[in-house]
């Protein structure tokens, strides 16, 4: 049975919060944006990223500077300024944000890979880099392209790349079926996902589990797949966001269909919907936090199956939520999209600092 928590309730978040030491973000003090219709703060947009077409991926690395990637440029934030790196300095590409087991941070689209070298990018060969390690990239597949690319995953570590295909069949409608769509998350047993339009893949060794249709129950669903989020939580659970579908659970023996089980589907009759679900993270306290299109945030508490649901009125102004991400201060960072905003949770309501 689904339960509503109300807003006022999650005042015991604001005195954890404020406990923990955070990397180098904005003071909450300095950054605060007003939930909507709510004049009474005053609101600082000196480190307002500039508009885009939504907030994709954040990292930070080891010096705590916050780096953001959107389908125009790469961002980095020092903890005082903003500096941007796109085609017109230095960076030819946008895409996944990385950072390897030296430290690195790496920017790759599935065909080109740049690493940073403390003031620019430079470009390595995607399936020949060496000398780095804990990196998967999945490969690129371009709509518009009329040849075969078979889909699968690269593989880095400091002696070589490694791909490692997908055990898919040969088709020229891969290139829509199994288009990457996440980044790759460590799961249990050293199982490294992945996701695509179509699925979801683990690869364990050489080999790959697979998460579709048949795994989902979702074998007579005529709606498109639309996999575009997947996270691991500390149970080792994954969590998978479907964009149209939902949230689906796989517990490392079945997978459960975490939105219809509560009600949430778009046909469930609920005046705000799971189903389309775009992003997962888990905050330090072991509760889940959903980002979606046009329903918000959700934050979920496993112990008591209770939701709170922000929107608008909370301050959560993006349209669309892509990727929520946390820092190494235990801060969860939620991306979006019109406007491309980055928000934080203050306990109550949600302010915009990036």
């Amino acid at each position: 049975m689904m339960k509503f928590a109300k807003i006022s309730g999650c005042l015991f978040f604001l005195t954890t919060l404020l406990s923990i030491n955070f990397s180098c973000l904005p003071s909450k003090n300095d950054y605060i944006a007003s939930p909507k219709g709510d004049v009474s703060h005053k609101i600082d947009t000196s480190l307002w990223l500039k508009e885009t077409r939504g907030i994709r991926d954040i990292v930070e690395d080891r010096n705590r500077n916050i780096w953001f990637s959107s389908p125009d440029y790469v961002a980095m934030y020092d903890g005082q300024s903003i500096r941007y790196f796109n085609k017109g300095n230095e960076l030819a590409i946008t895409g996944n944000l990385h950072q390897d087991i030296n430290g690195t941070i790496w920017v790759e689209n599935g065909v080109r890979a740049f690493r940073y070298e403390g003031e620019s990018f430079i470009e390595e060969k995607i399936d020949s880099i060496i000398g780095s390690g804990n990196l998967w990239f999945q490969r690129g597949l371009s709509p518009s392209d009329t040849t075969y690319t078979q889909p699968g995953l690269y593989v880095i570590n400091y002696l070589s790349t490694s791909f490692h295909p997908f055990p898919v069949e040969k088709n020229i409608e891969n290139k829509y079926l199994y288009f990457p769509t996440t980044k790759a998350y460590h799961g249990k047993d050293t199982v490294v996902w992945v996701g695509t339009m179509e699925k979801v893949f683990g690869l364990q060794d050489t080999s790959f589990i697979t998460i579709g249709r048949k795994e989902m129950g979702r074998e007579n669903d005529d709606r498109q797949m639309g996999i575009r989020g997947i996270f691991v939580d500390r149970k080792g659970d994954l969590w998978i966001a479907d964009n149209g579908a939902g949230i689906f659970v796989f517990d490392g023996h079945r997978t459960i269909d975490f939105t219809k089980k509560y009600g949430l589907t778009k046909n469930s009759g609920a005046a705000k919907t799971l189903h389309r679900a775009f992003s997962i993270a888990e905050d330090t306290l072991g509760q889940m936090w959903l980002g979606t299109a046009y329903s918000g945030i959700w934050a979920f508490n496993p112990r008591t199956e209770e939701f709170t649901n922000y929107s608008s009125d909370q301050g959560v102004n993006s349209e669309l939520i892509w990727t929520i991400f946390l820092t190494s201060g235990g801060e969860l960072l939620f991306a979006g999209e019109s406007p491309a905003a980055v928000y934080r949770f203050n306990g109550i309501t949600f302010d915009r600092i990036f």
